[in-house]
């Protein structure tokens, strides 16, 4: 019975692996599309969502059978409660992946590429991938360092606002284009949130006690 449990568990883990896949690929084309103005990935990433609300749908409906037939304890429960929140956060990753993907199709200027905005993305993305590894090795150690990445994603996001507003200053036509730039650096710092949950469910599965981010980000102070 426990073997047959564990097998239950294990392919449980195999669907977290491929949301996890599916949510990296939307915000992966999500970033290209709105940094390439490519409409089509972006209507991509759109159709994409269904996929992705399915699969968590379905991680949730057999962890909870799990629950219920097996009334599991200690590290099964973890990983089980851990599932659950987990497909919860890349859901809705995925949900502001389809966010900027929204933004793209309703640009309708051509503002230069920014200095900080891809790279931003780029960092929630290898957040994202430091997650799912710590996730496949179970090693609590990479799941903390994904804490401190996130330090750099709020940095991005003071770039992203300080170059568009010398874009505005400079060209006062490109404000409402602008301001949409700006919604999206608030979508991947919100992403980078949901990343850092996903770390502290990782660390909890595997070590039993709960971690906070924020012990491991940079404090007030250092930031002044």
């Amino acid at each position: 019975m426990n073997r047959f449990k564990d097998k239950e568990i294990e392919s449980l883990f195999s669907r977290i692996f491929e949301l996890g896949s599916l949510t990296e690929r939307a915000l992966s084309d999500a970033i290209w599309a709105l940094s390439h103005h490519d409409k089509d990935l972006a209507r991509g990433v759109l159709e994409g969502d269904d996929a992705v609300d399915e699969l968590a749908l379905e991680i949730n409906t057999v962890s909870f059978q799990l629950i219920a037939r097996y009334q599991p304890v200690a590290f099964d429960l973890r990983a089980l409660e851990a599932c659950i929140r987990m497909a919860l956060d890349l859901e809705r990753i995925t949900d502001l992946a389809v966010s900027i993907a929204r933004v793209t199709l309703d640009l309708d200027v051509r503002i230069k590429p920014l200095r900080n905005l891809e790279p931003m993305g780029m960092r929630v993305i290898e957040m994202l991938n430091l997650a799912m590894a710590a996730l496949l090795k179970r090693d609590v150690r990479a799941a903390e360092n994904v804490f401190a990445m996130d330090d750099a994603v709020d940095d991005y996001e003071d770039g992203v606002f300080t170059e568009l507003m010398e874009i505005v200053m400079a060209t006062p036509a490109l404000a409402s284009g602008s301001n949409k730039l700006i919604t999206v650096a608030r979508i991947l710092e919100r992403a980078g949130d949901h990343v850092t949950n996903l770390a502290e469910q990782i660390c909890y599965m595997i070590a039993g006690n709960r971690v906070r981010a924020a012990k491991f980000r940079r404090t007030r102070a250092e930031e002044e």
